[in-house]
């Protein structure tokens, strides 16, 4: 019946192309670097009712939410037909790359399931697209404003009515319609997704906004040390080089401490108990975070491997472990942690599984350390299930089966299909048994040489071998043979082990190669870098190399990076889709305020040391101490009242907006405007921003407002924002430059507009 339907809808499209001609309008299509809107059709230049059917029965407005004639045998809900033209498609792409909402009188929203996209035969730059309206309208819910988006860009919104017509929300723009041209657009060859890439061969391809876009998802932000924004070191050189070489240069910086390819050293282990003496500031270097979140800091703001940086960032959010559970933040017990994701964070994502997995931090963290297998006749072996569960729900594959294009995959009731049960846990429990920390080293502390557990090297299987699971399990369908005495022998503790690797490598391969870790990955990553909702053909093309980097090899991240990058949802000068970005989480809100304002610091910000407290954890975000294994925030977390995910947001309330209002406060406007004051001896340098290019336009706050705007927002500011921040900047004496200028950088960062990325 379904096939039936679109094929009637198809009979019917002579009749309505035979329509558009007669709606006149000047509307035209788009091409280069700039993305076009889609342009969806109205009635007349004067009205912003659509041209809408209803697809099956081909009626007109206003629709029941349950069709007439059913769309399939069981499926009787309402799907609607629009036309609109500006699609700015890949080849190959369709219905997955679309989303659609609709707002009705009372500005509640309702997603809109877009389930066709196609051209009109005979008008092929002309596009159908059939939405399937939502379940939770009321049945005479009148005139409500629908909207289309293409690679986050926003279509014009067309009047629909549902169940009646009239009433609804404002026109977005009275009296001013959208029609069908007189003369149809011609049909636009479609680029590939390779071809849309090989644009970015050519410096010259992306617009200034697009570069300074880039900038802030592939690093901290551009370091505002030019003359003027336009003038910046970190933009002048992607400018000069292009996306993709910045790419490549950036996957081939190295890390600032090349004896463990890392941005953060390996610091001395300490034993579990402080030695004697040991004062405040062995205590402090050796029995908290202090060194590293100092690190992390100097690393955003001086060091020039940013892309690294977020990247690891992002996986240290996906695979998590928290300092507060390493003996309660023992730095060198973390550090080995970092330096493992640092080290394959643009390798191959199988070699930081197998790595993490092996991590001593990890295995304090989810107990695999010290895993054995614990026989309570008559019960079969029960060990811990701690890693083996979260290794799959959270670092690898999720909860959900999915399809590469990261949508969930659904049984024939429409419910969502597990990835893995309980047999699935415990079975790759029993492969996790037997591991435990390498041997003891010593440190000399105070001229003696000390024993200390070692927390750097990764762990090996415990001479115990009545530890190990040896018995036979299955794991993903796949048989893991029991260790017996023959085929192969398996008698001696070398043999033993020998299986043990063995098997565990293969449960490994497993996670590697199920169908779930491409799309999983790279949606987490998306959330991280670009938006938090991804359209599926995005995640797809993404997971696509995640499968295969082109030249056979699964898993390489830095095919997956350069997909993230260089495609067309996360590329362009301007989005306009309201649901396209991420909000900036705390670290990055201040690094990137840091970064713009050219500040120099002694990276003494996220700290919980006396006389240095941090100005992260007041913003709900404690570095490298996430609250649970779930990181900083759900990656699930959905926005009241909305269908949306918006991770960041579960960090945000009434508590921590008032936090962000009060550092932007305390980095600008107090102390004289002179930052982060010293406190020694935890705080040696405090930390001060630079603003004297923008002071030089306080005359002229519309220019200075101007300037913040290209700086910080690459030119997002909407007018009525601006307009208040020029007015409040106004009304500062005109003899105060520092006052007008600090105050109209304060009004900028704490808007929402600044703070959530686009």
């Amino acid at each position: 019946m379904r096939i039936r339907a679109f094929a009637s809808r198809k009979r019917f499209l002579g009749i309505v192309c035979a329509g558009l001609a007669a709606f006149i309008t000047s509307a035209s299509n788009t091409s280069g670097a700039t993305q076009s809107s889609p342009l969806l059709f109205s009635v007349s230049a004067t009205s912003t009712r659509a041209i809408v059917l209803e697809s099956v029965s081909m009626r007109a407005e206003p629709f029941s939410l349950n069709s007439e004639r059913n769309f399939s045998p069981n499926d009787d809900r309402t799907r609607i037909t629009l036309f609109c033209m500006n699609l700015d498609l890949l080849a190959g792409e369709g219905a997955n790359s679309l989303t659609a909402d609709a707002e009705d009188g009372a500005h509640v929203h309702y997603p809109l399931k877009v389930e066709y996209a196609g051209q009109v035969p005979g008008f092929e730059g002309i596009y159908m697209i059939v939405l399937r309206l939502n379940d939770l309208m009321a049945s005479n819910l009148g005139d409500v404003l629908v909207r289309l988006n293409l690679h986050g860009m926003g279509s014009n919104r067309v009047r629909v009515g549902i169940g009646q017509i009239g009433g609804g929300p404002a026109d977005d723009n009275p009296g001013v319609g959208t029609p069908a041209p007189t003369i149809p657009p011609p049909a636009v060859t479609a680029l590939t997704i390779d071809q849309y890439r090989a644009q970015f061969n050519n410096p010259s391809f992306p617009s200034d906004q697009d570069l300074q876009r880039f900038l802030e998802q592939s690093s901290w932000g551009s370091k505002g040390d030019g003359t003027d924004p336009q003038h910046n070191t970190d933009l002048l050189h992607l400018r000069q080089i292009g996306i993709q070489a910045y790419l490549d240069e950036q996957l081939n910086t190295p890390p600032v401490f090349s004896d463990v390819q890392s941005d953060y050293p390996s610091t001395p282990l300490y034993p579990i108990n402080q030695p004697s003496p040991c004062d405040a500031v062995c205590v402090r270097d050796n029995y908290t975070l202090y060194p590293l979140q100092k690190q992390f800091f100097t690393n955003a703001l001086t060091q020039p491997d940013q892309l690294r940086q977020r990247v690891a960032f992002a996986l240290h959010q996906l695979i998590v472990v928290s300092g507060r559970d390493l003996n309660n933040n023992e730095a060198s017990w973390f550090a080995p942690y970092l330096q493992t994701i640092d080290r394959n964070a643009f390798g191959n994502f199988r070699d930081l599984l197998y790595q993490i997995t092996l991590n001593p931090g990890m295995g304090e963290y989810l107990n695999m350390r010290g895993n054995t297998v614990v026989v309570q006749p008559p019960n079969p072996p029960m060990p811990n299930e701690n890693y083996a569960r979260e290794v799959m729900q959270l670092f690898s594959i999720g909860v959900d089966a999915l399809n590469q294009d990261g949508t969930p995959v659904l049984d024939a009731q429409g419910n969502r299909v597990p990835s893995y049960d309980q047999s699935t846990i415990t079975n790759l429990a029993r492969v996790m048994t037997g591991w435990d920390l390498a041997p003891n080293t010593t440190t000399n502390i105070n001229g003696v040489n000390t024993p200390v557990t070692n927390y750097v090297d990764p762990m090996i299987l415990n001479n115990n071998t009545g530890r190990y699971d040896l018995g036979q399990k299955t794991f993903f369908g796949v048989n893991f043979p029991a260790c017996t005495t023959s085929n192969p022998p398996c008698t001696t503790t070398a043999q033993k082990q020998a299986y043990k690797s063995a098997e565990l490598s293969q449960a490994i391969d497993l996670l590697f190669n199920n169908q779930n870790t491409g799309p999983y990955l790279c949606t987490q990553l998306i959330h991280q870098l670009v938006t938090s909702n991804p359209s599926p053909a995005y995640v797809g093309r993404c997971a696509a190399t995640f499968a295969n980097n082109g030249s056979g090899t699964r898993g390489d991240m830095k095919t997956v990076i350069n997909a993230i990058f260089l495609d067309p949802e996360a590329r362009g000068d301007v989005k306009t889709d309201p649901n396209f970005g991420h909000l900036r989480e705390p670290v990055l809100w201040i690094a990137h305020m840091l970064r713009t304002f050219n500040a120099t610091s002694d990276g003494v910000l996220a700290t919980n040391n006396t006389g240095a407290g941090s100005f992260t954890v007041p913003l709900g975000q404690n570095l490298f101490n996430p609250p649970t294994v779930f990181s900083y925030y759900p990656a699930d977390f959905a926005l009241p009242g909305t269908n949306l995910v918006g991770p960041e947001f579960g960090l945000l309330d009434t508590s921590t907006t008032y936090q962000r209002a009060n550092f932007a406060n305390t980095l600008f406007l107090a102390n004289s405007g002179n930052g982060i004051a010293v406190s020694a001896p935890n705080r040696p340098t405090g930390t001060q921003v630079n603003y004297s290019r923008y002071q030089s336009l306080a005359g002229n706050p519309t220019q200075l407002v101007d300037a913040l705007n290209a700086g910080m927002m690459h030119g997002n500011m909407s007018q009525s924002v601006k307009n208040n921040i020029v007015t409040a900047v106004n009304a500062i004496a005109s003899s105060d430059p520092a006052g007008r200028t600090r105050t109209a950088i304060y009004l900028v960062a704490t808007s929402s507009q600044y703070q959530v990325e686009r």
